[in-house]
């Protein structure tokens, strides 16, 4: 069973912080469109977090629910979160990295499923 996250506003980002935990902040920075820059302002966030979703809007800036969203640069992440060094930071971006061409690696294999299959 899959588990119900609140869904949360960028209004309850800024009146509630550090609240939220990250389960559920991931969740809503995939599914309800959070302001990055509200959140990355006023929730506690792990440097994996900030890597994956939070920098520049995510990957082809898909989680930035405007332009400023996409200007969040890496450098800027230990000014808003504190707690996070820029070694942390690096070695998230790693990881996301690597994600992020296992996914790629994965759509190939798909595209090329669907060629060969409807051939």
């Amino acid at each position: 069973m899959e588990k119900k996250y609140e869904v949360l506003t960028d209004r309850e980002i800024i009146m509630n912080p550090f609240k939220y935990d990250i389960d559920t902040i991931e969740w809503n920075i995939k599914n309800s469109f959070l302001s990055l820059r509200k959140l990355v302002r006023n929730q506690k966030l792990t440097p994996y977090i900030c890597a994956k979703y939070v920098v520049f809007g995510g990957r082809n800036e898909m989680y930035a629910d405007c332009s400023e969203d996409a200007w969040i640069s890496t450098g800027e992440i230990p000014r808003y979160q504190p707690h996070i060094t820029m070694e942390e930071m690096k070695q998230a971006h790693r990881i996301a990295n690597e994600e992020d061409a296992q996914g790629d690696e994965i759509e190939l294999m798909m595209e090329e499923d669907k060629y060969y299959n409807t051939n």
